[in-house]
């Protein structure tokens, strides 16, 4: 009996394991060569600025600021899984089709709506764009919070934090642009999914509707459930350096 063919599966972060299950031979997601390609982000400005920042970094001193930052310190942790649950939570309400008073509503086909509409992905790419805006604009502010606690800290972590300001500075427009690449994913893994739903019934006589579309088994309600599936992987990857930070504040106290 022949064997089956032995499967790598993709290692890294959930967004680019996701990501890489969709059937797209002219886009390569991965973590390979993560370091080179990295290096080849940082531009003549970039590495000036990350280079006066690490010859700085040695030479800057502390001093404990008041008897109140231990205190400040001690709520981090908390602090920010609080944070993390909120944004967590406001993707899944989101989602909710029966969920009101929420920022972004889910797009979804109505009786009244026409199968051309249905079908333009426009509305769920400004979905998910707003998603991103929101995600990037709460987790930049979460990171500036966690600097400044832990600057206040130790000598160690006020220089972890310089560096990891001066590294997210100089990163910021590489990384939105890298993260707009997502919902160009999803359009293309939008129209394959209709595609493959339309070609179940292409020698029958079925009526389509887009409220079909919706149910639990349809192809829209599995598309639902794939973008709700990135948008939290891409919100783990968001928050990776503001753990990283928190982990080297535990690590300290």
């Amino acid at each position: 009996m022949d064997k089956a063919p032995k499967h790598n599966p993709v290692r890294g972060s959930k967004l680019v394991r996701l990501l890489s299950e969709y059937k797209m031979t002219n886009i390569e997601v991965s973590h390979n060569n993560f370091a080179e390609r990295l290096g080849l982000l940082v531009d003549l400005s970039d590495s000036v600025t990350l280079s006066e920042s690490l010859r700085a970094i040695p030479k800057m001193s502390h001093k404990l600021a008041d008897g109140k930052v231990d205190a400040k310190c001690d709520h981090l942790v908390q602090e920010f899984l609080t944070q993390r649950s909120i944004v967590f939570k406001s993707i899944l309400k989101s989602f909710d089709l029966n969920a009101v008073f929420i920022p972004f509503k889910l797009p979804a086909p109505t009786s009244n709506t026409s199968n051309k509409e249905a079908i333009n992905f426009d509305p769920y790419k400004r979905f998910y764009l707003l998603h991103q805006s929101e995600l990037d604009f709460k987790t930049e502010k979460l990171r500036t919070f966690v600097r400044k606690i832990i600057t206040d800290r130790s000598l160690n972590l006020a220089q972890l934090a310089e560096l990891d300001k001066t590294f997210s500075q100089s990163m910021m427009v590489h990384t939105r642009k890298r993260f707009s690449i997502v919902p160009k994913l999803l359009e293309i893994r939008f129209k394959q999914l209709f595609s493959e739903y339309r070609e179940t019934f292409k020698d029958s006589d079925f009526v389509d509707k887009p409220l079909f579309w919706i149910n639990e088994t349809g192809w829209l309600t599995q598309f639902y459930s794939e973008m709700q599936q990135l948008l939290l992987a891409e919100f783990d990857v968001r928050l990776q350096p503001i753990i990283g930070l928190v982990e080297a504040y535990n690590e300290e106290m």
